[in-house]
């Protein structure tokens, strides 16, 4: 069983783990690592908390320490043995217990707080483990999960650059202890094919947590000259929902929908400009040449907005229909494409859900929508349903979320931000410095990975062939003005075929 492995190997490593906590409860790990435990935290004075793949109780003694009632669990006894001896050099007292993270001794709803460190990545089935920690939780608990890509370098290039490179720099001591045990079981685990925490918050938020936020560590290296990173370590939060009812699918939708709507008439007057500009013959060209080479092509302009891609292919001879969920942006397009002398057939509607039957279109296009999107794997389900055989994705969009997660971006867009007002006098938002909204927004799901690597796999696996991806299309679509502000984010294009 790979589970009593697991829990062998890391009895050899218990007493070496245990002389580590003790350094890291004297120096300033502890501290930083209290920091984060009690932002996770949900209200109140004296939570019960679980403690799960507890080690020597590094966790569990910051958590009594702050006055909460903990259960530490591990399935390694000499780990347990090793946290109730720091458990009593410290002072705090702790329930502790063996067991597997993915299958709990404990009633439904017994916990305030559900705790986990350097676990996550070591488990057979974690989708199981998540699945019975949100079990766990109380309504309106919390979930905190400190882990990292540990072993992604065995499977992903970048990481095996960057591992190449910074080896000895990040490496864990094992005080004496061999690893190859460990390192041979990691090849054949789950997570370490993972690019995460992007798979851990896909996966609890499609489980039914909420609010889900990360804070990430990168590792820089070096490749053919250019400074590169990729995420080593995070600290994820979650949320059971509180007893209350949830917003549906559909008022999320117009919640949203709502917001593009008040954002709909400085959307309009960008593109006004762009259909204006050297933009419109460049932006026909580039969806042309990758488009079905027939003429008359059927086209779905989803999250059409004000219209730019709809009014360009009506010019060129497609039958085109724009979707959208917002009113205003609607209405935009309407009023854009008959003074364009074009008149692209407009409907409402949401993405997730098309009101078109099976194989409508010859060709989908998207620009800037794909980011926005409550369900990506869904939406490209519908897109791909209401393709015709042959017919061809294109999705145009950039990593607008990585700012709110990847401080070196934010610095950089930020210096950008400044230089474009500098420059130009303003950006593409009405003078509203966006930067700003990198420090009030949650932390999007798409703020943890790299696009369009990340959406391949997904489109793939709904059936689309030939698909593939060009990570920077910026250089003969975007303006001066928009490769200076966005040449952290460059815009990408992905295409896919039924």
């Amino acid at each position: 069983m790979l589970l009593d492995k697991i829990g062998s190997y890391w009895d050899t490593r218990a007493a070496g783990y245990s002389a580590t906590i003790q350094k890291q409860l004297e120096n300033g790990e502890a501290a930083v690592f209290r920091a984060l435990l009690r932002e996770g935290a949900p209200r109140g004075e004296t939570l019960k908390c679980l403690d799960i793949g507890c080690g020597p109780g590094f966790f569990s003694i910051l958590l009594a320490q702050d006055g909460h009632a903990v259960t530490a669990v591990d399935y390694s006894e000499r780990m347990l043995a090793q946290a109730a001896s720091n458990f009593a050099e410290t002072g705090v007292s702790a329930v502790l217990m063996r067991g597997d993270a993915q299958a709990l001794p404990f009633p439904d709803e017994s916990f305030d707080y559900i705790v986990s460190r350097n676990l996550v990545w070591d488990l057979e089935h974690p989708e199981r483990a998540y699945a019975e920690w949100l079990r766990l939780l109380k309504p309106g608990g919390r979930l905190f999960v400190a882990d990292g890509n540990h072993y992604l370098y065995y499977f992903d290039e970048q990481y095996r650059e960057a591992e190449t490179q910074c080896r000895g720099l990040h490496r864990q001591d094992c005080q004496g202890v061999d690893p190859t045990p460990i390192n041979e079981i990691a090849r054949t685990l789950p997570l370490s094919h993972e690019h995460r925490p992007a798979w851990d918050v896909a996966q609890l938020l499609e489980l039914g947590f909420e609010h889900a936020e990360v804070r990430v560590s990168r590792k820089c290296f070096h490749e053919n000259g250019e400074e590169k990173s990729v995420i080593s370590d995070f600290v994820l939060f979650a949320g059971k929902p509180a007893q209350v009812p949830a917003l549906s699918d559909e008022a999320q939708q117009r919640a949203i929908d709502d917001m593009w709507t008040e954002a709909s008439d400085n959307y309009a007057d960008i593109i006004l400009d762009e259909l204006a500009s050297f933009r419109a013959e460049a932006w026909t060209t580039r969806i042309l040449q990758n488009a079905p080479q027939r003429e008359g092509l059927d086209v779905l302009d989803a999250g059409c907005g004000p219209g730019f891609f709809s009014i360009l292919l009506a010019k060129a001879g497609c039958r085109v229909v724009g979707v959208d969920g917002s009113a205003g942006m609607l209405r935009h397009a309407s009023q854009n494409a008959a003074g364009q002398g074009v008149f692209p057939v407009f409907i409402k509607g949401d993405c997730h859900a098309l009101p078109f039957t099976d194989g409508s279109f010859d060709l989908v296009v998207s620009r800037n929508v794909t980011h926005a999107l409550r369900d990506q794997r869904k939406v490209y389900a519908e897109w791909f349903r209401v393709l015709r055989p042959g017919g061809k994705l294109l999705i145009f969009d950039a990593n607008w979320h990585l700012m709110q997660t990847d401080p070196q971006v934010r610095r950089a867009f930020a210096a950008r931000e400044t230089q474009c007002f500098a420059v130009y006098g303003d950006n593409f938002s009405g003078g509203r410095r966006e930067v700003e909204d990198t420090d009030v927004l949650c932390p999007h799901r798409l703020g943890t990975v790299l696009r369009p690597k990340w959406d391949l796999p997904i489109l793939k696996s709904l059936g689309f062939c030939n698909v593939f991806a060009e990570e920077n299309v910026s250089d003969t679509l975007w303006d001066d003005k928009e490769k200076l502000l966005y040449g952290e984010t460059p815009l990408f294009m992905i295409s896919a075929e039924k």
